[in-house]
């Protein structure tokens, strides 16, 4: 029996979602998925040898910019656009500010590939962008929108967390402070989420996207991007 997808982040209904949808998005974001997101500080590297983020309240500033004014938002929109048949793989790839940008969202989403490819029976064209990718995968297997949303966004975030953690660093629980934190602002996200439209891409992170382009140039670097 196929599952009707929801593709609105007003239906909540967790009654709809079944444990096969629960276990697949358990394993896509997991970190043994191994798509090397581990390796991608998305630019907060430089800014942690800049000095720029140093503390838990840095850390904090950086996650919200992020989501409601930065990737994490454009990348939420581009899922949620993909799910009502729009094809923006090309425009996903255009929104990269930097060179390392697009190489993250490149090899991450090629490695989503491969093992979608070679191990879930799934076929995606090769260099899709990873939201891209994340989104049609999510199609093919009958993942609800807003379930799809909040494990992407909340993987994301996490990520970017672990790397202060490890880079800063901070301590394992100022870490789980701040994961804390994120899923409070993730869920003033989603409150207005619906109303998104390809017209609410864009991005005014300014020190976060000027850090990608610097972080090109490090001479000793621990991550790819």
């Amino acid at each position: 029996m196929v599952e009707r997808i929801v593709t609105s982040t007003k239906d909540k209904d967790y009654n709809q979602i079944s444990l096969k949808t629960l276990q697949i998005l358990q394993t896509w974001f997991s970190s043994s998925f191994p798509i090397g997101s581990y390796s991608y500080s998305h630019g907060i590297e430089a800014m942690i040898d800049d000095k720029i983020i140093l503390r838990s309240s840095d850390v904090l500033d950086f996650i919200e910019g992020s989501i409601f004014h930065g990737t994490c938002k454009n990348d939420f929109i581009l899922i949620k656009l993909t799910y009502e048949g729009f094809d923006l793989n090309d425009f996903s790839l255009a929104l990269s500010v930097s060179k390392e940008r697009k190489l993250e969202t490149q090899y991450m989403g090629n490695a989503f590939r491969k093992v979608l490819g070679e191990s879930w029976g799934f076929e995606l064209p090769k260099d899709t962008s990873f939201p891209i990718g994340i989104a049609k995968a999510g199609i093919n297997f009958n993942i609800p929108l807003y379930q799809l949303s909040l494990f992407y966004m909340q993987s994301f975030v996490s990520n970017l967390i672990n790397i202060c953690v490890k880079h800063i660093p901070l301590g394992q629980k100022t870490g789980q402070d701040c994961i804390l934190k994120s899923m409070t602002m993730i869920e003033k996200f989603m409150e207005k989420a619906n109303d998104y439209t390809i017209e609410d891409i864009g991005s005014v992170t300014y020190f976060s996207d000027l850090y990608s382009i610097k972080h090109e140039n490090l001479i000793t670097r621990v991550y790819s991007t």
